[in-house]
C-alpha cells in the first residue's frame, strides 16, 4: 500500500498546463493535471486507454462535441481512448485534475531498460 498526497507534486505555472505522474501500476496510472486560469490543455486523445478525469480543485470547462460542459470540483468525466480531451481553466483560480488511465499511458513501448 502507497498512500500520495498529489497537490503536494507540483504548482502551477501562469503560462501552460502541468502535468505530473502521480503513481503507477501494471494496469493503469494517474497523474495530476495544474492549469491556471486561463490556460488550456493541449487537445489529445489517449490511444487504447481509457480516462476518467476528476477534478479536485477548482473550475473549468469541457469543450465537448456537444458543446462546452462546465467541470468544478468533484466532477467526474470518463473518455474512451479514441475521444480527444479538451478542457480550459476559465476560471480566476487554479484547477487541478487527476487522471486515472487503464491501461498505462502513455503505453510502455518495450525499448526501455531495467
Amino acid at each position: 500500500m502507497r498512500t500520495i498526497r498529489p497537490t503536494e507534486l507540483a504548482e502551477y505555472d501562469p503560462e501552460r498546463a502541468v502535468a505530473v505522474g502521480v503513481m503507477e501500476s501494471d494496469h493503469s496510472n494517474v497523474r495530476m493535471i495544474r492549469l491556471g486560469p486561463g490556460v488550456s490543455l493541449p487537445p489529445h486523445t489517449h490511444g487504447e486507454s481509457d480516462l476518467f478525469l476528476y477534478v479536485v480543485e477548482g473550475a473549468g470547462e469541457l469543450d465537448t462535441t456537444d458543446g462546452p460542459v462546465p467541470f468544478s470540483a468533484g466532477d467526474l468525466a470518463h473518455y474512451r481512448g479514441d475521444e480527444e480531451l479538451r478542457v480550459t481553466n476559465n476560471s480566476t483560480d487554479g484547477l487541478t485534475l487527476l487522471a486515472f488511465l487503464a491501461p498505462v499511458f502513455p503505453p510502455a513501448t518495450g525499448d526501455e531498460t531495467t
